[in-house]
């Protein structure tokens, strides 16, 4: 009896042990595990790596609602501070699933703005600035100026990692430029975004859309969390590095790039500034037609030829993807 009592012990063991190994393989102990990807669709040429994945040693807000079987939803982890490890992972405080089964609920930002540990989950507009220095090409003021969210519900506990999508809610200008007719120097020239507000309010909801499988309904989700507000927001001119091709804006050109605030623009306006070295020529690019309405997550692209009476330029708007085509002309100053 004692033989067969150890026998039968001896088999439950194996069997727990078994289970264990299952979920323990890599010593996880339900510890919640993030990675993130970015919503774009990229060109052959876009090699900007911020577009594809959120930058090293940028900081991202998570909320975490718990949704238990029976009761209503309730806050679980608030102001979850991570930081981006460039790679798709974050580093940060570990925190575990709930031991009763309850799914979660995610809910992560990144912004101009700072949060506390444990700060519950704004229910007031955020106010979230564009950097007006953006002249090192994706630098540290680009990547703080681009403003993310995402979220995804009903996750269940697994080891493996929660794959958070972010969209981007502002506006994305590309600047490149080609000495043209009379060879004008680009070298040393300043490219400056004129006429723009650079703050804009953001709310974020736990109820939008934002991953609808119908394009339109979750761009208009993605669009109706920020607003471009006019007190105190002077339009101020945003600096961008001075990218130069010799190629004719082939394939592999490199433009400049900046963040700007959704928002109007009327006809007429000022839009590109380009001031040679010395200041021995000033060109402008003025917003054409019936002007430019700058959409949440679109991509604005500026191909400028500087000939020495003007400027012309050729211009699309896409989602991270050409959609159509604009084509202007800017006169000297």
């Amino acid at each position: 009896m004692k033989t067969k009592f150890m026998m039968m012990m001896a088999a439950a063991a194996m069997v727990l042990a078994a289970c264990s190994n299952d979920e323990e393989s890599d010593n996880w102990a339900g510890e919640i595990r993030l990675s993130s990807g970015l919503a774009v669709q990229t060109r052959a040429n876009d090699t900007n790596v911020p577009d594809k994945q959120i930058a090293q040693g940028q900081t991202v807000y998570t909320w975490v609602d718990k949704v238990p079987i029976s009761d209503a939803t309730t806050a679980y982890i608030n102001a979850w501070t991570l930081t981006a490890g460039g790679d798709g992972t974050f580093t940060g405080s570990a925190q575990y699933y709930p031991a009763d089964g309850a799914t979660l609920d995610f809910y992560a930002m990144h912004g101009n703005f700072t949060f506390n540990e444990n700060d519950a989950f704004p229910t007031e507009a955020i106010t979230h600035a564009v950097d007006a220095t953006q002249s090192t090409n994706l630098g540290e003021n680009y990547l703080k100026s681009d403003l993310l969210y995402g979220l995804k519900k009903g996750v269940t506990r697994s080891k493996d990692a929660v794959n958070l999508t972010f969209y981007h809610l502002l506006s994305k200008v590309e600047v490149a430029l080609k000495s043209g007719a009379g060879n004008p120097d680009l070298i040393g020239a300043t490219v400056t975004i004129e006429n723009t507000r650079l703050k804009a309010s953001f709310t974020p909801d736990k109820t939008a859309d934002i991953n609808s499988s119908t394009p339109k309904t979750a761009q208009d989700a993605r669009a109706g969390l920020v607003t471009c507000p006019t007190d105190n927001n002077d339009a101020t001119p945003i600096a961008i590095a001075t990218e130069i091709t010799t190629n004719d804006f082939a394939a592999g050109t490199t433009y400049a790039a900046a963040i700007i605030v959704p928002q109007t623009v009327a006809k007429g306006t000022q839009f590109i500034k380009v001031v040679l070295k010395n200041n021995s020529g000033t060109f402008t690019y003025k917003v054409p037609n019936d002007g430019i309405t700058f959409e949440s997550g679109k991509k604005y692209q500026y191909q400028i030829t500087v000939n020495q009476s003007g400027l012309s330029v050729a211009s699309d708007i896409s989602d991270w993807l050409p959609i159509t085509a604009i084509k202007g002309e800017a006169t000297m100053d």
